[in-house]
């Protein structure tokens, strides 16, 4: 039999033993759980700054941009302080009063957009021969512009040129001599930015320029009522009803000018965590309907005579439309005439 003392020598180096392994594992244990929670505490964080809000990440641009000279819009609050007297009821006059009230000249801006208009040069790209004339569209398109433009910068609309226009811009900071509208883009939650300058009866006949927004213009534009100018409903050109320039559904609205004169507003919406636009409109002809914003995020650019934006990558969005030769124009002059060229491009 073994004394009793090797027993408790025995007994003392287990429970030694016991308390090794036990205070090891625990600290291990801790660790375990710390670095668990780190990593937690980790991914909180990332899923916090990817799910940002939209507007948190806007004024950071807008911040940015700021800094670098590419904002320059003025505050909103002037237009919901607005109440129009009863003599303004046309795009112009409302806008007249609304710089009257805001403290700007806009005849003296105004005359700074026509001394820079008139350093514009046609691009050599439409031909060697200048002699072809603008279209008579032209003249009524940039008194057009020229509304819309000073409109946006008083009651900061974000808007950018697009189609068209957006070549133009591209090609020589002018309007296509030969082109039939003009167009731009803008955020649909933009349009209540809007909403005192919308005309939602008038008629085409007086010749003075209306905002017309479509009143259902958040609903998809196939499921639109076909509205007219004086606020009637239309069942289509080929019916006995009204039928103008506001009964299209699409684009979103329209600044009208007369019977044909307009400006195509087309909206957009910002979706997928507020980094991809989407255009639904382009469904209508086919084009791709989704972008990514630092693709069509505004900047600064100048179309007839005025300060204007565009989107970043205006390359992307014009070989969407028109295709890779989109810089060359399909008509060129030739002995005072605009002739079609033979490449394989659509207009423009």
């Amino acid at each position: 039999m073994r004394p009793i003392k090797e027993f408790i020598g025995i007994a003392i180096l287990l429970l030694l033993g016991f308390y090794h392994i036990f205070y090891t594992g625990a600290n291990v244990d801790l660790t375990l759980f710390k670095t668990s929670k780190a990593i937690e505490n980790v991914k909180l964080v990332e899923k916090e700054r990817i799910h940002e809000s939209y507007k948190a990440k806007k004024k950071i641009v807008n911040e940015v941009a700021a800094k670098k000279g590419t904002v320059d819009r003025a505050s909103t609050s002037l237009h919901n302080s607005l109440v129009f007297p009863s003599t303004a009821n046309d795009f112009i006059s409302k806008l007249e009063y609304a710089y009257s009230k805001s403290g700007q000249d806009l005849k003296a801006l105004q005359n700074e957009v026509e001394e820079r208009r008139s350093k514009l040069v046609r691009s050599p790209l439409y031909g060697e021969d200048q002699s072809c004339k603008n279209n008579d569209r032209i003249a009524g398109l940039t008194k057009l512009f020229d509304a819309w433009a000073h409109m946006a910068k008083l009651f900061n609309i974000q808007y950018f040129l697009t189609y068209g226009s957006l070549i133009g811009a591209e090609r020589d900071r002018n309007i296509i001599p030969y082109d039939l509208d003009t167009d731009i883009m803008m955020p649909e939650d933009d349009v209540p930015k809007l909403q005192k300058m919308i005309d939602d009866n008038f008629s085409v006949g007086d010749n003075k320029i209306h905002l017309r927004i479509h009143p259902e213009y958040k609903t998809h534009w196939r499921k639109r009522t076909k509205i007219c100018c004086n606020g009637k409903v239309s069942r289509g050109p080929s019916s006995n009803t009204c039928w103008d320039q506001c009964a299209v559904p699409n684009p979103l609205g329209r600044l009208i000018l007369g019977p044909v004169l307009h400006i195509g507003i087309t909206g957009y919406k910002v979706i997928k965590n507020h980094t991809v636009l989407k255009m639904t409109c382009h469904e209508e002809y086919g084009f791709k309907t989704e972008y990514n914003w630092k693709d069509l995020a505004p900047r600064d650019c100048e179309f007839l005579g005025h300060k204007t934006y565009c989107p970043t990558n205006a390359n992307l969005i014009n070989t969407e439309v028109y295709g890779e030769y989109w810089t060359d124009p399909h008509k060129k002059c030739k002995n005072g005439i605009w002739t079609k060229t033979s490449r394989p491009q659509k207009n423009f």
